[in-house]
C-alpha cells in the first residue's frame, strides 16, 4: 500500500493536511472526517482495513485540528459557527483530490464521525453519484452543520447509515429523529456501551469489520 501525506488547499486559501492511503488498483475510495476534538489519526485503524479489501482512502484533519492549523493560526477550540460550518471547504477539497487521482464520484463513500458525519451526510447534497454516508454519532446540528435537509432530499441512489450508541443519549435519540425523515434511504444501527463517534472503535472490537461490510463491492 502506498502512503502519503498531503496538502491541500481550499477555496479560502486553508491548508488541510491529510494522509491518503491507496493499494494496488484501487477502483473505490473513501473520504474519512473526523470527530471534534480529534483528529486523521482516528481512522488509522479503519484505514488499514479499508486496504484490506482494495479501498483508497483520504483522512484529512479538518481545520483548527491537527496538522491544519495554519502554523497555529486556527484552533478549533475558538472557533464560531460560521467557521466551523466552513469546514464544508474542506470535505470539497478532498473530493477534487480524489477525483484528480481518478476516482469518480460514483466510487467515493464517505464516512464521518460527530460532526464529521454531519459533514459526510452534507457532502451527499453537492455530489449526487456518491451513493453512501456512513454516520458515526451524528447529530442534527452541530454548530449549524445541520443534516435535517440533507436526509429528506437524498438523491435517488443513495442511502446513509445512521449508527449511535445508547450512552450517547444525543446522538442515540438525533439518529432516530433523522431516520423518521427518510425511512426508505437510512437504515439505523443501535450499538450499547460503545460511546461517541470513532471511539465506537475502541470499545466494539467487532464495528470495523461490520462498517466495511456495509460497503458497496468493488
Amino acid at each position: 500500500m502506498n502512503t502519503e501525506r498531503v496538502i491541500l488547499k481550499t477555496v479560502d486559501n486553508i491548508e488541510i493536511v491529510g494522509i491518503y492511503r491507496t493499494p494496488p488498483d484501487a477502483t473505490h475510495a473513501a473520504i474519512l472526517l473526523h470527530m471534534m476534538p480529534a483528529t486523521k489519526e482516528s481512522w488509522d485503524a479503519f484505514s488499514t482495513a479499508l486496504e484490506e479489501v482494495g479501498y483508497a482512502s483520504l483522512a484529512i484533519d479538518l481545520r483548527g485540528h491537527g496538522e491544519s492549523v495554519m502554523l497555529g493560526a486556527l484552533d478549533y477550540k475558538k472557533f464560531d459557527d460560521p467557521q466551523h460550518q466552513a469546514t464544508w471547504n474542506d470535505v470539497e477539497v478532498a473530493f477534487s483530490y480524489l477525483k484528480e487521482h481518478g476516482f469518480k464520484e460514483s466510487d467515493i463513500v464517505m464516512l464521518g464521525a460527530s460532526i464529521g458525519a454531519n459533514l459526510a451526510i452534507q457532502a451527499l447534497m453537492n455530489h449526487p453519484a456518491t451513493p453512501l454516508a456512513i454516520a458515526l454519532s451524528p447529530g442534527v446540528d452541530y454548530h449549524g452543520v445541520k443534516t435535517d435537509m440533507a436526509i429528506a432530499n437524498m438523491h435517488e441512489q443513495q442511502r446513509v447509515v445512521l449508527m449511535a450508541s445508547d450512552d450517547d443519549q444525543e446522538s442515540y435519540i438525533d439518529v432516530k429523529k433523522l431516520h423518521e425523515l427518510n425511512k426508505e434511504q437510512t437504515t439505523v444501527i443501535e450499538k450499547h456501551g460503545a460511546g461517541h463517534g470513532t471511539r465506537m472503535f475502541e470499545n466494539d472490537s467487532a464495528l470495523i469489520k461490520e462498517i466495511i461490510s456495509l460497503l458497496p463491492e468493488k
